[in-house]
């Protein structure tokens, strides 16, 4: 006769890899456990909402907890199995908030994502099952951001759509980033999403770096 194996075992945090036993409430309310207690506890849950180039936009975290560092793995050292670690404190609220939604994450450098292997937004998304389409690209390869002056950031970037981009009018959308600083990636992606008609615009952006007194409003 077999017997049904009830032995708790630990799972390995894909944060800080260290083995860990949820508590049975996680284990009857998580689908999917990914992070101990610990990383869980020093995120630094922001959760607000700020008004940025006339939309709402939700920050939820600031640029100075562990995401940071994540972050740093994640691009820098191309540690993929960070990707579902940035969103899973906050899913339940955004799959309520944004019920419905698409999201448009923003475009990054080419020569970065063919260095990583993969694009580090949409595969933020992708792990999280969150529906998205990426509709952004550049004209012509640009730097990363760190290496750029704020000046040059609000300069024109040369984001352009996509061929056979998927039809959004009429639907609610997303811009999803994972930085904000000066905000210039976002609002010329704006721009352009505009001309696509959806029916509402809204942004969320995983750590909060914006620095409003940039802008003259």
């Amino acid at each position: 006769m077999k017997y049904l194996d009830t032995t708790i075992k630990p799972i390995t945090c894909k944060a800080c890899l260290n083995d860990f036993t949820p508590s049975p409430i996680r284990r009857l309310l998580e689908r999917d456990i990914i992070l101990c207690n610990t990383c869980i506890s020093s995120i630094n849950k922001k959760l607000a909402f700020k008004r940025i180039f006339d939309i709402k936009v939700l920050l939820l975290s600031n640029y100075d907890s562990v995401l940071k560092s994540w972050l740093m793995n994640y691009k820098e050292y191309n540690d993929i199995e960070l990707a579902p670690c940035f969103l899973n404190v906050f899913l339940p609220f955004i799959k309520t908030y944004y019920v419905n939604s698409t999201f448009i994450p923003l475009p990054s450098s080419p020569d970065r994502v063919k260095r990583r292997g993969f694009d580090h937004l949409a595969e933020i998304l992708k792990s999280s099952n969150l529906k998205y389409e990426s509709i952004f690209t550049y004209k012509e390869n640009v730097g990363e951001q760190k290496n750029v002056h704020s000046g040059q950031r609000l300069a024109k970037k040369g984001i352009v759509l996509k061929n056979n981009i998927p039809d959004l009018s009429d639907k609610k959308v997303v811009l999803f980033d994972d930085v904000i600083t000066s905000g210039g990636t976002m609002k010329e992606s704006l721009e352009l999403l505009k001309t696509l008609h959806p029916k509402k615009i809204s942004g969320l952006v995983i750590m909060d770096n914006y620095n409003a007194k940039m802008f003259d409003f």
